[in-house]
């Protein structure tokens, strides 16, 4: 069931606001207590919430969906469309979901604000050009950013962006006016002016670049390997509902799959929800992004695989730039043990069998 909060302007709103604008929030709450009090028996019936935002790698999930993989395999999902990364995070934190797709720095901020937090269990692609800078007229590099108003998600994956973009041409975010709003309202305030530059991805990106007079100042291609967009499920649902998640990975897996045997179809299908052509998709997956296969997640995965690098890589910038603080939440942030071919450990806890 899909719940499309994408075109609400709830930028200026805070999460408890957005909830009583919203009725279907309601039904998910009584949901959440559900999933606190139910048995074992009755959390097997109760759908795995997952929550996302705008971003053609995890609109593998709504193409498992439409093709009934989730079905298949015998597990009942709930995806719930949120209108940015942080308003992702900020729902799992509050614990209205059970897991999100995001990015790694999405994926480490929540691990600081919730015990015992997620894990990363799926790689679902890492980010290859797809996420721009992209400025007004008459700003040419990321030096004519100094001193102006600059669009951004807030405490996300754009700030971390602007920042090493920034760093790299010998400034830091106090040489700019960050103005922080969804995807959404910050591409209408850099058509108006209202802007100046702004952080943004696909869709949002698209309709942008077709603009003849703005300009690409920075993309993700800048910073080889460190944009990875995960999917991330919180630590006590693995423990107790650990078969249901394998599942859930079997169903990506399929729609990946699906989508190399009949792209046309599948891109079709995965477009027409973000509001882009198929030719538009196609070209963002294949041009902006590398998608990671079932047989490639032990690459990221496994105890020395490429992901415990990513991220301490990661951690070590968010920290230097004060996305997060304290005690270091390192240990068991990423598992394999989930992955479709795998042997779930005898401590874990399952259910639905």
């Amino acid at each position: 069931m899909i719940k499309n909060l994408r075109r609400e302007r709830l930028c200026n709103l805070g999460l408890g606001e957005r909830l009583l604008r919203n009725a279907h929030w309601l039904g998910r709450m009584c949901l959440l207590l559900c999933v606190s009090g139910c048995t074992p028996g009755e959390q097997a019936n109760t759908p795995l919430r997952i929550g996302l935002n705008a971003w053609p790698g995890y609109e593998f999930l709504y193409l498992a969906q439409e093709k009934g993989f989730f079905q298949q395999e015998g597990v009942r999902v709930e995806l719930v469309e949120l209108a940015s990364l942080a308003d992702t995070r900020r729902a799992y934190e509050r614990g209205l979901i059970d897991g999100f797709g995001t990015t790694l720095i999405d994926t480490l901020q929540a691990r600081h604000f919730r015990t015992p937090g997620p894990q990363v269990v799926w790689v679902a692609d890492y980010s290859d050009g797809a996420d721009i800078i992209v400025a007004g007229s008459g700003i040419q590099d990321m030096k004519g950013l100094k001193g102006k108003r600059v669009g951004v998600e807030m405490v996300s994956l754009g700030v971390y962006i602007l920042s090493q973009a920034l760093e790299k041409s010998g400034m830091g975010l106090k040489d700019v006016e960050p103005i922080y709003q969804d995807q959404t309202s910050m591409a209408s305030s850099l058509l108006s002016g209202a802007l100046d530059a702004i952080v943004t991805y696909p869709p949002t990106s698209i309709a942008l670049q077709k603009q003849g007079h703005l300009k690409t100042l920075f993309s993700s291609s800048d910073l080889p390997g460190e944009v990875v967009d995960v999917l991330s499920i919180d630590t006590e649902i693995l423990n107790k509902r650990g078969k249901d998640v394998q599942k859930l990975l079997k169903a990506f897996s399929q729609a990946v799959s699906y989508s190399k045997a009949k792209p046309e179809e599948a891109y079709r299908i995965m477009a027409s929800r973000e509001g882009v052509t198929a030719a538009e998709f196609s070209e963002a997956i294949e041009r902006g992004m590398v998608i990671v296969t079932e047989e490639q997640q032990m690459d990221f995965l496994s105890p020395d695989g490429k992901l415990g690098k990513i991220i301490q890589r990661v951690n070590s910038v968010m920290r230097q730039v004060q996305m997060i603080s304290g005690p270091e939440r390192l240990i068991d942030s990423y598992s394999s043990a989930y992955l479709p071919q795998a042997k779930l450990s005898s401590h874990v806890a399952v259910t639905g069998k």
